[in-house]
């Protein structure tokens, strides 16, 4: 009997000390080691005007992807590891956007729907500056953006942003069109009844006291940028003086890129003298990607399609 009663409590005691040794970093969920976390995709583009590639940042189940091009089934799809390759059934256009939609899986059956607009590549693109541009319109001058064409190529797909992709209030892309060296290119952001510009998508207007436009080589994610200008009131005390977070992050973006050189709005063009027709003007195609490479024309000196004024606004 009495060994009946010794046994077990020496079991319990070595339960009891083994439990004491055991680091809690040891006790895991073993379910917490599942993936259930769906493929992202990183990054589109068409190497051809039949071909597109697409890249996630996991490897993919073979069987698992499925795309719609246009409403049409594309005429081949390929994986290898985390790359889809899809062969279209029809030459994407130059300035052109197609919808692709698609579904993918990884290899743990976690799955991701998508919608993207594919857009032919510009092997010949132009190089371009931003030349000129109002923020305080008018129904007679209304808000606009010159661009010049520094060298000589095809406009397709280029893109002129309002904020930058997936942060814009208004963009404008240009459709298949080949500009010469010299050319003056005006894009009108507000309604108005002023010359035969180009106009925006929304017709919206430019921010008149803080902003950025960007020039992008297309209207895809992270495309490579080509121009950009920040300006500011040098008043306004939030978001490092921008006013909004998406301004001061679109700021941000502009630094790391190395399109602007500084992240704070006293490092911008200081808007507080511009009107409809004192236009924001590059003084003789500098570009330091900064405020010293801007001027604010005189009263009714506003030259857009052609070669700034010189004349300047001395407050």
């Amino acid at each position: 009997m009495k060994h009946q009663i010794l046994c077990p409590l020496i079991i319990l005691l070595l339960l009891v000390g083994c439990g004491c040794e055991q680091s809690p970093a040891s006790l895991h969920n073993l379910f917490s080691q599942t993936d259930s976390t769906p493929p992202k995709l990183l990054h589109y583009e068409a190497i051809s005007s039949k071909v597109v590639l697409l890249t996630f940042d996991e490897p993919l189940d073979d069987n698992s992807v499925s795309m719609q091009c246009n409403t049409k089934e594309p005429s081949s799809v390929s994986v290898s590891s985390e790359t889809v390759t899809i062969c279209l059934e029809e030459e994407l256009v130059l300035g052109q956007g197609v919808p692709l939609q698609g579904r993918v899986s990884d290899t743990r059956g976690n799955s991701l729907r998508f919608s993207l607009t594919l857009w032919a590549r510009n092997q010949n693109p132009p190089t371009l500056l931003i030349n000129e541009f109002t923020t305080k319109g008018s129904e007679t001058n209304p808000d606009r953006v010159e661009l010049l064409v520094t060298s000589r190529g095809n406009l397709a797909g280029i893109t002129l942003y309002a904020g930058r992709d997936g942060v814009y209030s208004d963009r404008y892309i240009f459709p298949d069109r080949m500009v010469e060296r010299g050319a003056h290119l005006v894009v009108v952001f507000s309604k108005s009844s002023a010359g035969d510009f180009l106009s925006s998508e929304l017709q919206a207007g430019l921010s008149s006291n803080n902003g950025c436009l960007i020039l992008a080589r297309s209207p895809e994610w992270e495309s490579p940028l080509l121009d950009a200008v920040v300006w500011g009131n040098h008043t306004t005390t939030t978001h490092e003086g921008f006013g909004s977070e998406d301004l001061a992050m679109s700021v941000s973006y502009l630094v790391q890129r190395n399109q602007w050189n500084s992240a704070k709005s006293e490092g911008s063009i200081d808007s507080t003298d511009s009107t409809a027709t004192r236009s924001f003007c590059r003084d003789k195609g500098k570009d330091t990607n900064s405020k010293e490479d801007w001027y604010i024309c005189a009263t009714k000196e506003a030259s857009f399609g052609s070669v700034n004024s010189e004349k300047r606004h001395t407050p």
